[in-house]
């Protein structure tokens, strides 16, 4: 029996613990019904805050059986919290009051922190969606399908920043932006919070009675601790499914949801040393539109995307895709149900696909223009999730095609070749909410581009199930990917019968015990050598099995010098899937202390012992590279968060022996508030591999078959600096400023010839080219500005401005050193861009509110 039989039936057999039954305590709270709003501004003097039934004492319930057995007293709650973070199942520091009214538009929320140093109290501002930060904050959260599975989040700091998102078993979707009213104010008590959430905001059963699963947050910043009014123990797993509930909501209909949010915008480019200015004016909209009670409906009409921030480019050296952010806000809000097993990575929508080849080009010609991007014509999305637990998400966008430029030098005629056909990209996702916060589901995404060009189609099947007290995980997928070749059409136009049809499969299998102090991890994962998901997807790598296993030890209570900590040690091996054969091993531990000074300290060593294969850096068929034994280890140091200055600091080591190869990493990063308003960040990191061994080129013959597999021996030096600030007007007025300059130094020392069995080999290769040049020294920068201004003059309705430098180089002069560089850096021609943006947001039942009252 094989290793890798033994460990998949070592995994099998610890799959199925035994369920256990634990009942979870649910307060209760009811909300009262009103036809008259409160008025949204912070001052608790609203008739509906006052007591409707003459009510002043303690009004919640638990599992059902009121506190007080006056029952109008179960529409408020005043007490304390208990805590999540730092202390768990302790008592918050500070009281707080709630209570919840509705009308038939809005449900309304009223919270009192009272404070016993209301001078304490933290307002520093921050961005729209930027979380607590630095500043108090109340939050509220509604399960209005009362599923324990998924909920709507609002949160509101004492300085009036509102934040919004969706959380559970789906995931976290802090992009998920809605319109809502919120207002704070300081008191003699605290400070005091009223919301307003209209049911457009909310998906919901359309039913007489309704039960919402509810629960309320407490940051208080100066002491690091959160608390819910309904305690969410930090040694069980989950969220959602430790709420309380929310009664008495009577005849409450679900509105028709529908915004239209049409925009124009401006966008002009320039490049230092031209006298050409590149102008674009445009216009489109963004639509939502509610179907049903549970399904939205987004469509984004000539999509607009000139705002979004800058990629963080690097130079890479390794055989594998470098994965990017998503900061187009179409596909970052509510795209959790794809966002699966790598089957969606938004960012291949508009990526360029089919680059000209250069095999194209005849004698004394080359590319004037190669196209890197294809420009979205549209995209509609739909997602939701039914009263029973069906969520649905389908998404589809189209993007034009491209061209690129051919020119003859002599002749100076240009003509064009076809790259990007328009492209159709599709995903859809199934998911069933089960019992335990448990869910099985299927999504499928495909790519057509038309008869002549591949086309593909991945299905991907998934379960993640939990026993009945959440104490165990089984998690479980299998997927299949199809890759629809054309005939080859070659240059002569003559057609070569080559269609053909690449499958290839995933399956992933997990088990794991995820509540407790002491958790565990199993798991495999098996990638066919034909797997790629990656026009729809991301995979940095396929024809691989690996099998993951660690324990770990939380502790939850302070003791001693420390608040909390965990502890893990883990085990990894890997095989390629064809040909079956070892690949790497590691052992590797980590763990983190939280002091009782809210200073931390983290850190992480592993060991890769004995000879590991890398079959993947060669880049060639038939070769691998043997890696020998190597270690590292690292700190990373961070001071209290919630201080007016704080810093994190991470240091690592990373050694193989045999090589005489070292790299080690620094990094410093610093914030400093001035004030409530303003802020300033700094990160610096400093990376040194020495006598690194990595792939540089491989030599073929005239047939263009491999002659030889040529390795370097280099050193690399990179040099990142990002800095970034914000200074917020009040909390609906902001500007932000990010700098980011990265540069690496790449040097060879030495070539080697590989041989397939993973040896190196002196060989005769030399890189120096016609111009005396060193080939493959890189001297690589990316600088990048942005100023961004952004103002929400009336609730959902924006202007938004911003101005973006860039500038790059990337030459052979390794050898320069700092000041050299950046003397040689501002030497290229700056891009600069302004955009200046106005959206303005139309909610249908606003206006129909408004005609009313005409």
């Amino acid at each position: 029996m094989t290793s890798i039989n033994r460990n998949i039936l070592l995994l099998c057999a610890v799959i199925l613990p035994n369920l256990l039954h634990a009942q979870l305590h649910r307060m209760n709270l009811h909300a009262w019904p009103t036809h008259h709003a409160p008025k949204v501004d912070g001052v608790l003097d609203d008739e509906v805050w006052k007591d409707p039934l003459n009510m002043t004492n303690l009004t919640a319930s638990l599992n059902g059986h009121y506190l007080n057995d006056d029952e109008s007293k179960k529409y408020y709650y005043e007490g304390h919290f208990t805590q999540n973070w730092p202390n768990n199942n302790e008592k918050s520091s500070q009281k707080t009051r709630v209570q919840v009214a509705y009308d038939d538009y809005a449900i309304y929320i009223m919270a009192q922190m009272y404070d016993t140093a209301p001078d304490s109290i933290r307002t520093n501002l921050g961005g729209r969606d930027s979380g607590s930060g630095a500043a108090d904050s109340f939050i509220v959260s509604f399960d209005t399908y009362n599923k324990q599975q998924d909920c709507f989040e609002f949160e509101v700091t004492a300085s009036g920043v509102q934040s919004d998102r969706i959380r559970g078993t789906s995931g976290w979707d802090g992009n998920w932006n809605e319109v809502w009213s919120s207002a704070v104010q300081k008191n003699e008590e605290g400070w005091a919070c009223e919301i307003a959430i209209p049911y457009r905001a909310l998906r919901m059963p359309n039913a007489k009675e309704q039960v919402w699963g509810i629960n309320f947050g407490r940051v208080i910043r100066r002491y690091n601790e959160t608390s819910f009014w309904n305690n969410v123990d930090a040694e069980k797993q989950g969220y959602v499914n430790q709420f309380g509930s929310l009664r008495g909501l009577y005849d409450i209909k679900p509105p028709l949801r529908l915004t239209l949010s049409p925009y124009v915008s401006n966008v002009v480019v320039g490049k230092q040393g031209s006298s050409k200015v590149a102008n674009t004016f445009s216009g489109g909209a963004d639509l939502k539109l509610g179907l049903g009670q549970s399904f939205t409906l987004d469509v984004s009409l000539v999509p607009d995307f000139s705002q979004v921030q800058a990629d963080n480019e690097v130079l890479n050296l390794s055989a594998f895709e470098v994965r990017f952010g998503e900061f187009r806000n179409f596909f970052t809000q509510g795209t959790t149900i794809f966002n699966r097993w790598n089957q969606f990575y938004s960012r291949r929508i508009g990526q360029n696909h089919n680059a000209p080849s250069d095999d194209l080009l005849r004698e004394n010609e080359e590319y004037r223009y190669k196209p890197t991007d294809a420009p979205l014509i549209n995209s509609i999305k739909l997602t939701g999730r039914t009263e029973k637990g069906l969520g649905v998400g389908i998404l589809n966008s189209v993007t034009n095609s491209t061209f690129g430029i051919i020119e003859d030098t002599l002749s100076g005629t240009t003509r064009t070749v076809d790259a990007d056909p328009v492209t159709n990209f599709n995903i859809l996702a199934i998911d069933q909410n089960l019992p335990n916060n448990s869910t099985i589901g299927v999504i499928n995404t495909n790519v057509y581009r038309g008869e002549g060009y591949k086309n593909s189609n991945v299905t991907t099947a998934h379960t993640n199930l939990y026993d009945r007290n959440n104490r165990f995980q089984f998690r479980a997928m299998g997927a299949l990917s199809q890759e629809f070749f054309a005939d080859e059409v070659n240059e002569q136009g003559v057609t070569t019968e080559n269609a053909h049809t690449v499958l290839g499969h995933r399956f992933d299998i997990a088990h794991a015990k995820v509540s407790g102090n002491w958790r565990y991890w199993l798991s495999t994962n098996v990638e066919s050598d034909t797997y790629n998901p990656n026009d729809l997807g991301f995979n940095g790598s396929n024809n691989a099995i690996n099998f993951r296993a660690n324990t770990q030890w939380n502790q939850f209570k302070a003791r001693g010098i420390y608040q909390r900590f965990w502890g893990r040690i883990g085990y990894d091996e890997d095989y390629l899937y064809n040909p079956q054969v070892f690949t790497k091993r590691r052992v590797w531990v980590d763990g983190d202390m939280l002091f009782k000074n809210f200073w931390s300290v983290y850190a992480n060593a592993s060991i890769t012992p004995g000879m590991s294969y890398d079959y993947f850096d060669p880049r060639e068929e038939g070769y691998r590279f043997k890696r020998y034994q190597s270690h590292d280890a690292g700190v990373t140091v961070s001071s209290n968060g919630s201080k007016k200055y704080s810093i994190s600091i991470r240091a690592s080591v990373w050694q193989r022996p045999e090589f005489n190869q070292l790299d080690d990493y620094y990094r410093y990063g610093q914030t400093y508030r001035v004030n409530d308003k303003l802020d300033l960040n700094h990160q610096i990191s400093w990376n040194k591999q020495r006598n690194e061994k990595g792939y540089a080129t491989t030599l073929k013959d005239e047939n263009d078959d491999v002659e030889s597999v040529i390795y370097g021996d280099r050193e690399v030096k990179t040099l990142e600096n990002n800095f970034w600030t914000s200074y917020i007007f009040n909390p609906k007025m902001f500007l932000t400023f990010r700098l980011r300059h990265y540069w690496r130094r790449v040097n060879y020392n030495h070539f080697y010839d590989l041989s397939k069995e993973g040896d190196l080999f002196p060989t005769e290769y030399d890189d120096i080219n016609e111009d005396g040049e060193k080939e493959h020294d890189a001297n690589y920068n990316n600088f990048n500005v942005e100023l961004t201004y952004s103002w929400e003059f009336l609730p959902g309705s924006f202007v938004t401005a911003m101005w973006r430098n860039q500038l790059g180089h990337n030459t052979h002069n390794s050898h320069y050193n700092f000041r050299e560089n950046i003397d040689e850096l501002w030497k290229e021609p700056q891009v600069n861009t302004l955009s200046v943006r106005l959206m303005y947001f139309l909610d249908y039942q606003q206006v129909k509110k408004g005609l009313k009252r005409m």
